[in-house]
């Protein structure tokens, strides 16, 4: 049944994701207190120039490939030699521009940091395919042990290293171990590849589907980390590594839902996308429980970032926090945005992601060059929220109007939602202005969390009964 396969695959990936970046939070808590703010925004730089590299070698086909139903092993053995090819290419292109992005940002460490970390790529394009795979056939329980594994490792070899003085070389080497581990364990558990061959009819099939997502991937992917390159170069790499720490810690959560939208259910929905019935059903419920969610994480992270920052890192971080906040009020749209990405990307509508993508970023920019312009740090963070709200509900008119058998209850999902935890903080705010000892931490958020389910539960969001039904019936059609 696809809605057990879709429960299965969201407590999968939720534990894996929650164990991944688990591992990976502690890591950073340890080796935070070692480093300094200059050698992660080092990282951050460094990474943000990878980070686009992936989303072009990726091209939109693993989408593609999830996405159709009939995939074979010629369509298969087509993406991996397209892939691969891309990635060395890429890989090339990195290590012959890393001279000039080290003078960019008058920083001659950054050329030696870019070119052992662009081979990355090439050790990803051995693992893609398995990937693929292993998301379409929603086998998400042996991608989590897979990465878990991994990141156990690669952590390990990291805080040794940089208890034995290695710096930002420690940062790197994880990174490069991850992928590897994650590449050898692929290899060994779900095989190689077979026969190589390449098929121009498939490989023009999938890229159809796969050019939109891609340009769109790229342009998102540039500016959903174009801050950390704008920080490093106009106002300082300190500025780099607040913003990349709390990223880093916004990610803890937000990743584990934005990697449910992309994984589990772009694959479970996908498998009913002719049964509009059954699928606005599905859609509604899925999205409803995860809207709820995002909000109520996204309320804590903005409400107790500098108390997060504090106690997981330490006290030379805390200047992170407004960092935090910004980006937990950005990620909760852009959260909302992957819901909206599903729709396009099952019914092959892929266009409309790269045409909003582009109006998204045009608006962006003004934002961007606003802030730059006036040199002002507040005004180009503040810049980017009202972006990504504007985004949103750019976003949602065209699925309202493409899709209008879903109607617009999503849309009021999300505005109860911001209803419910401007009211939280508004509350919070006056109970803190009284002197009340008991009134710690994790009162506060015991608070919160009654006070959100009883405005969920107030504004219908929320029906205990159905909601446990739909977690743990078994015989969901």
């Amino acid at each position: 049944m696809i809605g057990n396969k879709i429960k299965n695959g969201v407590i999968w990936s939720v534990v894996g994701q929650f164990g991944y970046l688990g591992v990976s939070l502690l890591a950073n808590i340890i080796i935070a207190r070692l480093l300094s703010p200059t050698e992660f925004g080092q990282l951050g730089i460094v990474l943000f120039f990878i980070s686009i590299a992936k989303v072009l070698t990726d091209s939109g086909l693993g989408g593609a490939l999830v996405r159709n139903n009939k995939a074979s092993n010629i369509d298969y053995s087509t993406i991996f030699i397209f892939n691969l090819v891309v990635s060395v290419l890429l890989c090339l292109v990195i290590i012959l521009i890393s001279g000039q992005i080290s003078i960019f940002y008058d920083d001659p460490l950054l050329k030696e940091l870019l070119i052992v970390t662009s081979f990355i790529l090439i050790i990803n394009a051995f693992q893609f395919v398995q990937g693929v795979k292993l998301v379409k056939n929603m086998r998400f329980k042996e991608k989590a042990m897979y990465e878990f594994i991994a990141i156990v490792i690669s952590t390990s070899i990291g805080i040794y290293l940089v208890l034995n003085d290695y710096g930002i070389w420690s940062l790197i080497v994880m990174q490069l171990v991850t992928a590897l581990i994650i590449t050898i364990l692929f290899w060994v558990f779900e095989g190689g590849h077979g026969s190589l061959k390449f098929s121009k009819k498939s490989f023009y099939f999938h890229y159809r589907f796969g050019a939109n997502t891609t340009l769109a991937s790229v342009l998102n992917t540039i500016f959903n980390n174009i801050y950390i390159a704008l920080l490093g170069k106009y106002f300082s790499v300190t500025e780099t590594g607040l913003y990349f720490q709390a990223k880093k810690l916004q990610e803890i959560p937000i990743g584990v839902i934005n990697k449910l939208t992309q994984g589990v259910l772009f694959s479970g929905l996908s498998k009913i996308q002719d049964d509009k019935i059954q699928f606005k059903k599905m859609y509604h419920k899925v999205i409803r429980l995860f809207t709820v969610l995002v909000g109520f994480i996204s309320v804590v992270l903005f409400i107790f970032s500098e108390e997060i920052i504090f106690i997981l890192i330490g006290e030379q971080w805390v200047e992170a926090s407004f960092f935090l906040e910004v980006l937990a009020i950005v990620g909760f749209f852009n959260i909302q945005e992957m819901f909206n990405r599903i729709l396009f990307k099952i019914y092959n509508d892929t266009k409309y992601i790269l045409y909003l993508e582009l109006i998204k970023k045009f608006i962006q920019l003004i934002s961007i060059f606003i802030g730059l312009y006036l040199g002002e740090l507040l005004l180009l963070m503040y810049g980017f929220i009202v972006t990504s709200i504007l985004s949103y509900l750019l976003n949602y008119y065209f699925i309202w109007k493409r899709y209008s058998f879903l109607g617009v209850t999503v849309l009021i999902y999300v505005f109860k939602i911001i209803l419910i935890n401007v009211l939280l903080i508004v509350l919070l705010v006056y109970l803190l202005q009284f002197d009340i000892s008991l009134f710690n931490y994790l009162s506060q958020i015991i608070i919160m969390l009654v006070l959100y389910f009883i405005g969920c539960r107030t504004l219908g969001l929320i029906n205990v009964k159905n909601d446990i039904n739909l977690l743990i019936n078994k015989n969901d059609k």
